[in-house]
């Protein structure tokens, strides 16, 4: 039953209130006092917290005032000089926008206007939106209410005939676009943004101008001119776009800053609320009663936008945002040859783990020997780090591979590709980036294992052989046996812990590409007068390689460290913590057998422990992987059910072919009529 069939049964109390606070505010003299008690008149809509809807609570509402022409008109004699009084000026150009603020200075000033509200202008209204939507509940019983409802509302409260507060509303949207159009012109103006922008110089940078374009529109006298003008604005805004993918682009070459990509979403922010004022200003106020789509997503995002400001959970959603897309702006150069897409490449990956897992045996054997010697937990920790950080130098130098050791690039090309592409290509492209890290990672854990055991069992018997012993105690052999076995260890929760700190070490590493690149140090080393000396050659080629190294050294490095430390600072704070990688772990359960020989076939935990491998793996994998993608898909708000959906199209393209997340496609040679049916199938999908 609709609101029309309800209104009989609509209880006199809620008449009797209606009545009660619509007096209360037409009483109201003071404008502090107007304020309060259409706070209270509002919120009787949105706060109420029985069952009915505020929908039938409003079509109640404007059924009295109907009824009453009186009260009607006492009420929007008040209402309308109330808007009169207000500036609306910062509502337009602050709220819901990016601040500039610091975090810890901004959640301070929250959590104290949550205790105790800041006093605003008597005039600003801001207060009036703080006293009607003062919670949740309220902005989205607001944001959800009916067309039809809306419609009527805005009829009655829309100053679209009272000239006085027509008048405000129309300088205060004036006023607050010029403001943001000053405001994407300064950002613009940045020397971040200059030194990517494709214009030469900033009096042709389109946001530049976007300033005197908004100028013109503001100006134009007339309807028919407003029209000509508003559709030059929206050409230049749309300028102003292409400059911003322009700056991304040029992010590859001059790298990013936290700073840049903060003007960055400001400037894309600002224009999306200059698009809704411009829309409001040349086609909602033409309109007399007011209605229509344009003001009511202007004033839909205000009252999200004001709610949001007070809102601690935005605020650190909006800097963890912020934090994820300055992590992913920049692809950069490190660790494009760790993914295998083409026949060779996969081959290649085979030699270059076979190198990995070779290295890997003396990596674990050095390892067990430290473990054996009882140091001291941070002498422990460096011996380890070292180990690990020296052994993953080697195979950056030697172009080996190491199962599940992230590319410093992949959270980065997935928000590439979230970025650039839109439904069935977005999930296509991330399916098929998924297949390709998931081929090569078998790819390298397969090579590094078979080679890591061949390795492991010949070491042991060039040490039986040389040293007349074996080179595991028999204890420290069954140690390895128990701390893999996937039930009765922590294996499956060090797996995963091992899995962040492989995405961890791979941020770092284009953290410091990044750093690199943003402040130019190649070209300041190759412009340095020590050349003189040591010859300009030399700085070049030190230049060139310090460029091509950075990322794959720095997550190394990293990762060696992290890797080595976790445990013992875990240790320290009294927390039972391991690491776990599926290479290392193959290594030392390798070594473990081959002490035992061929009798470690005959016993139960050996393959306990081969499940443990196996399982190391998937999560190592999968987490590191995991939180790269939520990463890159938070870097660009994308909602939590087209993450879903992305999800679920990789499990349905891994279903339909397996294959492809193993080995490499074979190029398909098509006929005509199969290149067409093919053709058919895609675009069903998309309309699909």
């Amino acid at each position: 039953m609709g609101v029309e069939g309800a209104r009989g049964r609509r209880p006199p109390q809620v008449q009797t209130e209606l009545l009660r606070l619509t007096m209360r505010f037409a009483a109201a003299e003071s404008l502090d006092m107007q304020m309060r008690r259409a706070g209270q008149l509002f919120s009787f809509f949105w706060e109420a917290p029985d069952t009915r809807g505020p929908a039938e609570r409003m079509t109640a509402w404007l059924d009295l005032l109907d009824r009453d022409d009186a009260l009607k008109a006492g009420f929007q004699a008040r209402w309308f000089g109330m808007l009169s009084e207000v500036e609306a000026v910062s509502l337009f150009a602050e709220s819901g926008l990016p601040r500039h603020s610091g975090l810890l200075a901004e959640t301070m000033r929250r959590i104290f206007q949550r205790l105790l509200p800041s006093a605003r202008e008597e005039h600003d209204a801001g207060r009036l939106f703080a006293y009607i939507f003062s919670s949740r509940r309220a902005v989205e019983r607001f944001l959800n209410l009916p067309d039809a409802v809306f419609t009527s509302m805005e009829r009655l409260l829309q100053p679209g005939k009272d000239p006085a507060s027509k008048q405000r509303l129309h300088r205060d949207v004036r006023d607050g676009f010029c403001l943001l159009a000053a405001r994407v012109c300064g950002r613009g103006a940045s020397e971040a943004v200059r030194q990517r922008s494709s214009a030469k110089d900033f009096e042709e940078s389109p946001f530049y101008g976007l300033l005197f374009r908004t100028r013109r529109l503001v100006d134009a006298p007339d309807a028919g001119e407003r029209a000509r003008e508003n559709a030059l604005w929206n050409e230049a805004v749309g300028r102003c776009r292409e400059e911003l993918y322009q700056v991304h682009v040029h992010m590859e070459d001059a790298g990013v800053s936290s700073t840049l990509v903060f003007d960055l979403r400001s400037i894309e922010a600002t224009l999306d609320r200059m698009e809704l004022l411009a829309d409001f200003f040349v086609h909602g106020e033409a309109q007399a009663d007011g209605s229509g789509a344009a003001g009511r997503s202007l004033l839909r995002a205000l009252v999200r936008g004001r709610f949001e400001d007070t809102r601690l959970s935005y605020l650190f959603r909006q800097n963890l945002n912020l934090l994820a897309r300055k992590t992913v702006e920049r692809t950069g150069r490190g660790g494009e040859h760790s993914i295998a897409h083409t026949h060779a490449e996969y081959a290649g990956m085979w030699v270059a783990a076979a190198g990995g897992g070779f290295l890997t045996v003396f990596t674990a054997a050095l390892k067990m020997k430290v473990l054996e010697g009882h140091f001291p937990l941070f002498v422990e920790g460096l011996f380890i780090s070292l180990d690990y950080s020296v052994s993953f130098v080697l195979l950056q130098i030697f172009g080996f591979a190491l199962a599940t050791k992230q590319p410093s690039m992949t959270a980065a090309t997935l928000a590439g590709i979230v970025r650039d592409n839109r439904g069935m290509a977005r999930y296509s492209k991330i399916a098929e980036f998924a297949a390709d890290i998931c081929r090569t990672q078998l790819a390298a854990a397969f090579g590094n294992i078979i080679t890591v055991c061949i390795g492991a069992v010949a070491f042991e018997k060039v040490w039986e052989r040389l040293f007349k012993t074996h080179y595991l105690p028999q204890a420290s052999a069954q140690h390895v046996y128990q701390t893999l076995h996937p039930f009765t260890s922590g294996t499956a929760i060090f797996a995963a812990f091992t899995g962040v700190i492989l995405w961890m070490a791979a941020m770092i590493g284009g953290w410091f590409e990044n750093f690199l690149v943003y402040h130019r140090i190649p070209e300041a080393i190759r412009q340095h007068p020590f050349g003189t000396r040591v010859g300009a050659a030399r700085l070049n080629r030190f230049a060139d390689w310090l460029e091509r190294n950075i990322a794959g050294w720095s997550t190394s490095i990293s990762l060696g460290m992290l890797l080595g430390f976790s445990p013992v600072l875990a240790r320290f704070f009294g927390i039972s913590l391991d690491v776990r990688h599926v290479t290392l772990s193959t290594g030392t359960l390798a070594l473990a057998a081959a002490r035992f020989g061929t009798s470690s076939f005959r016993h139960g935990w050996f393959y306990y422990a081969v499940a443990g491998i196996g399982v190391t793996f998937i999560l190592n994998l999968s987490v590191s992987f995991a939180i790269a993608s939520i990463v890159a898909l938070r870097a660009y708000d994308i909602p939590r059910r087209e993450q879903l959906k992305i999800a679920g199209y990789i499990v349905r393209d891994f279903l339909q072919s397996p294959l492809a997340f193993v080995v490499p496609e074979k190029i398909e040679v098509l006929t005509i009529s199969q290149s067409e049916a093919k053709l058919s199938r895609d675009a069903t999908e998309k309309m699909l």
